[in-house]
């Protein structure tokens, strides 16, 4: 109780600075919406890839609807200029290549579908900007697998024309055996014997994965890092002035006193996440999942972990000046290591590892996934919330013991 009173007289000596208060929310909202919309291409359901038909045959409208029916892409066939809509060309795809706005594009050369029918080598042209390989190997791996199909075709069709030659003795009609054989492969292609079929391993909650499922909780835990790292300036400054000293004449236990300094920042972390979640949804649509009682566990838990963090460094720093260098190169390292700016699936899998082993960041990411990406509930973040508490334990424990209130 004693650490609650503590608790109140700095809530109200630092809710007085009404600027400083609207600056602590303000910042990281606006943070939240820059950073959501310039890595949005990370979650974008479509790749966008102009396409350019310089043949206009049966056998290139047969390659476009081949890439229509691939799932996340987008295939473009039109560009607006003049306020006129024309057919996509090749310098205009490469202008829109090089002006960053898209990474691959596909072109069918000329008498593409003419040289198939002979049996002539022909190619598809990739045009591409080699610093998005990613993109590139996708358009190329849906490219390779129907060149492989068009080549088998054409393999098979050159040697049932030299066998019904030979069987024939040179009789046989090799432009009808080609016909026949071509219309053949066709039918057999409408139901080829092979096929790809994808199955949902975990199934994502409502209308999928955007950026502000992923920055909205990632950049609440990097604010939360730094506003508790905040009171570990706090117990400082007032370790310096004396003011730690003469509370010790007060009827209150040393414990108290270091609950009743770091609460205030508990609180105001606590607000801070509720104010971006509730921004989030309210300003973006974010989905808040299924659970708010397990998003407001792993938010609690977020809030308690980095509290105890901020007790920890102020014990084995001596100045408010070396707490916020350190505190700076923490907060930024745990941040980018841990999945805050952006998501763990797209790094190596020892920085995972890594992540996991020092960063409350990690573990606090994989919580709020499983609420808002995944729909699941409290049982399924518990993993999650016990090893924060963990770490709270720990480093409240090891900040309690090490700091000095004189």
């Amino acid at each position: 109780m004693n650490a609650w009173w503590i608790a109140w007289k700095d809530l109200k000596i630092q809710f007085r600075d009404v600027g400083a208060m609207l600056l602590l929310f303000l910042v990281p909202m606006i943070v939240i919406t820059i950073a959501s919309f310039a890595l949005g291409g990370l979650f974008q359901a479509s790749l966008r890839v102009p396409f350019v038909d310089a043949d206009d045959s049966a056998a290139s409208r047969q390659v476009l609807a081949e890439f229509e029916k691939v799932e996340g892409l987008t295939i473009e066939r039109t560009y607006k200029e003049d306020e006129n809509v024309r057919p996509m060309t090749e310098e205009y795809a490469k202008r829109r290549i090089e002006d960053g706005d898209r990474s691959v594009a596909i072109v069918i050369p000329a008498e593409f579908g003419q040289k198939i029918r002979d049996g002539d080598q022909t190619a598809f042209i990739i045009l591409q900007n080699p610093a998005e390989r990613m993109n590139t190997t996708i358009v190329r791996g849906v490219l390779e697998a129907y060149a492989t199909r068009l080549s088998a075709d054409s393999v098979i069709q050159k040697i049932a024309v030299e066998e019904m030659l030979a069987a024939s003795g040179g009789l046989a009609n090799p432009g009808e055996i080609a016909r026949r054989v071509r219309d053949r492969s066709e039918k057999l292609w409408e139901d080829p014997p092979v096929l790809v079929t994808a199955t949902n391993v975990v199934q994502v909650q409502g209308a999928g994965v955007d950026p502000f499922k992923q920055n909205v909780p990632g950049y609440a835990i990097m604010f939360a890092l730094f506003t508790v790292l905040s009171g570990g300036g706090t117990l400082l400054r007032e370790k310096e002035t004396g003011t730690l000293r003469r509370l010790l004449i007060a009827p209150v236990t040393r414990t108290d006193i270091l609950i009743g300094k770091l609460l205030p920042t508990f609180l105001t972390v606590l607000m801070q996440m509720t104010v971006f979640f509730a921004f989030g949804h309210l300003v973006f649509g974010m989905e808040l999942g299924s659970s708010l009682a397990g998003l407001a566990l792993i938010g609690a838990a977020v809030a308690m972990a980095a509290t105890s963090l901020s007790i920890l460094m102020a014990a084995f720093v001596k100045t408010e000046a070396q707490l916020s260098g350190v505190s700076l190169l923490v907060v930024l390292a745990m941040s980018s290591l841990g999945g805050s700016w952006w998501p763990l699936e797209i790094v190596p899998d020892f920085m995972r590892t890594l992540a996991h082993l020092i960063t409350i960041n990690a573990w606090a990411m994989d919580g709020f996934k499983d609420i808002l990406w995944y729909g699941r509930g409290v049982v399924d973040v518990l993993p999650e919330v016990g090893v924060l508490l963990l770490m709270s334990v720990v480093a409240f424990g090891v900040g309690l013991a090490k700091f000095k209130l004189t």
